[in-house]
């Protein structure tokens, strides 16, 4: 089986498994008003079914103001569809011998994962849409009468992290600017030519309205409410280390965010009454309820006193504690509400 044949055939599963008439046992039908994927399926089928070709017919369904793209090669039947905007074609093998082999074939490219992106690009020509809504919202849909575990599955193996399903109209919803950017990457709504057209249309509107001048600096900024850290913030804005670092200097400087340094990581917040130490620490200021020398705490913790004083310190650097003329450390009046523990 060749390559691209192989690429084809997972592409036409994808479209059959969209339409979502599996149950039928007496006949391969797809059904579809776009020629090109129309074609696609027509093509399929000869390759595997040659020997059948006699007995594939194409069904064109279509209003009397429509106009037709005919089938010279194949027996064609027309007729009236007074709701049809646009012409619509049902391809059809009526083969109980062959929609067993198709099913067979289905659940075999079901089952490798290396052509999900494929089956998946097929869904999308099939049953996908392009969702543009207020707010410059942007949504990909997947439309299925029903939850298909395949294609959750199919999702998640592309790393599609951010997906629902809504049974009240029987669609998946995937949000989220790294979705679509997959979507990009894989092609996945170019089977369809004017889905094709429109992902690329809203695609490049996105990027430009996701990258305009101040977004992340902005949105980083708000998004700090609750503390991160900066791959926190890399996986969530698809950003590289460097690029998510100059933006937290850039809002540390303009006194807006500050940072602190729990074991090896930075925690960056917007709340700029919040303390946040580690555990070691707390249990030094919980020990610290009455006045301490270093060695007490040194003892206390199992540490050498350099150990001990080196936290001591930083602590104090924090405004929790205090050492005195004695060299007695002791905590300082706190509000506990502003204390994080990482």
């Amino acid at each position: 089986m060749g390559n691209l044949f192989s690429q084809e055939l997972a592409e036409c599963v994808g479209l059959w498994l969209a339409e979502g008439d599996r149950k039928t046992k007496s006949e391969i039908t797809f059904t579809n008003n776009c020629t090109d994927l129309i074609d696609l399926f027509y093509k399929i089928l000869i390759n595997l079914f040659r020997d059948k070709k006699e007995s594939i017919r194409i069904y064109i369904y279509s209003n009397r103001n429509n106009k037709i793209n005919q089938y010279k090669d194949i027996i064609t039947k027309s007729y009236i569809d007074k709701r049809a905007r646009k012409p619509y074609y049902i391809l059809r093998l009526a083969s109980v011998e062959y929609v067993k082999k198709w099913k067979e074939i289905v659940e075999d490219i079901s089952k490798n994962e290396k052509l999900y992106p494929l089956i998946l690009k097929g869904f999308f020509a099939g049953e996908g849409n392009i969702k543009e809504g207020s707010h410059n919202s942007r949504v990909l849909r997947i439309a299925q009468k029903q939850r298909l575990i395949l294609l959750e599955k199919i999702l998640k193996i592309i790393n599609i992290k951010k997906f629902i399903f809504r049974s009240n109209d029987r669609s998946y919803y995937i949000y989220g600017k790294p979705n679509w950017d997959i979507f990009a990457e894989l092609e996945l709504a170019d089977l369809h030519p004017e889905k094709k057209e429109r992902f690329w249309r809203v695609y490049n509107e996105f990027k430009q309205d996701h990258y305009k001048n101040n977004y992340l600096i902005n949105n980083i900024f708000l998004d700090l409410e609750t503390p991160k850290t900066t791959r926190e913030l890399m996986k969530r804005y698809n950003r590289s280390f460097a690029r998510i670092q100059d933006i937290l200097i850039t809002l540390k400087k303009l006194g807006k965010i500050k940072n602190f340094r729990v074991g090896s990581l930075d925690y960056w917040t917007n709340n700029l009454e919040l303390i946040i130490i580690s555990k070691i620490k707390n249990k030094y200021l919980n020990y610290l309820n009455q006045p301490k020398r270093t060695s007490d705490l040194a003892k206390k913790f199992k540490v050498g006193q350099k150990c001990s004083l080196k936290i001591l310190r930083r602590l104090q650097v924090l405004n929790l504690i205090d050492r005195n003329k004695d060299k007695m450390w002791s905590k300082m009046s706190i509000n506990e509400g502003n204390l994080l523990i990482k």
